[in-house]
């Protein structure tokens, strides 16, 4: 019975079948009849058979009898669908129990047919799970296609987000001798440290985005101490460590996760562990962990750039002297995990230099060399 011009695929396409039946007749003849409806078709005559032909070459379909010797149909069903995704299956079987139905369809089964079978109700099964298939594909690449739409938007709002940030900060520390890139780079640096910690992914992004606004405050901070090129007095610095207060009152009260983390961040960030820092003199596990990790990544990246009043201290002296601090001025904890991180802190700094500056260097000495730092002028933790 000629069915050719009236094809069962969905697409008009000649969709690949698999004949699955351990009489050699019945699988001749189903064959036959879905080759004349426009099929490409295998067959197969025990499980074994069916699961190399499918490893060869998935199917979009697959005629699978019960009664297989050893492994049976109903036993092959759920590998087939746990394994080969895109295949439909149709059941068939000489006994009309409803046990083996339900079993069937439990397993994901998608037509269920007894012989003998007509070729009517063979091609009505079969067209009906192509266009299931067909359906369930088309289903899903529409998803996949929303969901990237959805990130790629999810991350343009991000980057724009993080870039706003970015401006925002940077113009604010016009007045201060801080760079761009020293802003990127405190925000990579904490989320580094945060991802060597266990927090999420997407905590430890928005780390990085909020991490460079620890110092938003110093805004309020007046230029004749804010750039002050000497040591500051002991007055000037009790203003200066204002900043950490204006920079929490500018921040307070978002609903923003990311600005409610740099609130934390610019409010605790020049506490210390030993309890001695500012503002409100807090502890240990009392300072939010983001302003510890600021804390550590702000100090690193003084240390290993360019001031006006010094040059950047030697690569290798730089953990040394803040090793001095773990357990003091610095959790112990993250101080260590971040030394454990130096090659990846120094990757950062290769990748985020500083831009040169005519007037930065002007003032600073030739010497590089770290033992050769005499003077320090300003506290590297103001």
């Amino acid at each position: 019975m000629p069915f050719a011009e009236n094809s069962i695929s969905p697409d008009g396409g000649r969709p690949s079948v698999l004949v699955v039946d351990d009489e050699g007749p019945v699988r001749e003849l189903l064959c036959r009849w879905l080759a004349d409806a426009g099929c490409d078709c295998e067959s197969a005559a025990s499980a074994d058979a069916a699961l190399a032909s499918l490893e060869r070459r998935p199917v979009a379909l697959v005629t699978l009898d019960i009664n297989l010797p050893g492994v049976s149909g109903i036993e092959l069903l759920p590998r087939i669908k746990e394994t080969f995704l895109d295949t439909e299956v149709i059941m068939l079987t000489g006994r009309g129990d409803a046990h083996s139905a339900i079993a069937a369809l439990s397993f994901g089964a998608s037509g269920y047919l007894i012989k003998p079978v007509s070729p009517e109700e063979l091609l009505f099964q079969a067209r009906r799970c192509l266009e299931r298939r067909q359906l369930l594909i088309d289903n899903r690449n529409y998803t996949q296609h929303l969901e990237a739409r959805v990130h790629g938007q999810t991350m343009e709002i991000r980057q724009a987000h993080e870039e706003t940030i970015h401006r925002l900060v940077t113009a604010a520390s016009l007045r201060d001798e801080e760079t761009g890139a020293h802003i990127r780079r405190v925000g990579l640096f904490s989320e580094l440290l945060a991802d060597a910690v266990g927090w999420p992914s997407d905590a430890a992004e928005q780390l990085r985005m909020a991490a460079p606004m620890h110092d938003v405050g110093k805004i309020g901070i007046p230029d004749a101490i804010l750039r002050k090129p000497g040591k500051l007095t002991d007055e000037e610095y009790e203003i200066m460590k204002q900043h950490t207060v204006i920079g929490g009152e500018i921040l307070a009260a978002s609903r923003t996760p990311v600005l409610r983390l740099a609130h934390a961040i610019a409010l605790a960030h020049h506490e210390r562990w030993d309890g001695k820092g500012y503002p409100n003199g807090l502890s240990g596990d009392a300072i939010a962990e983001a302003a510890r990790i600021v804390s550590l990544v702000d100090v690193y990246d003084a240390l290993t750039h360019d001031r006006v009043y010094r040059p950047a201290f030697a690569r290798g002296k730089v953990l040394e002297m803040m090793e001095a601090g773990a357990g003091t001025q610095f959790d112990p904890f993250l101080y260590r995990l971040f030394a454990s991180l130096e090659p990846e802190l120094h990757r950062i700094n290769a990748e985020n230099p500083d831009e040169i500056k005519e007037d930065l260097l002007a003032v600073l000495p030739s010497a590089r060399d770290a033992g050769s730092h005499k003077k320090v002028v300003r506290p590297v933790t103001a």
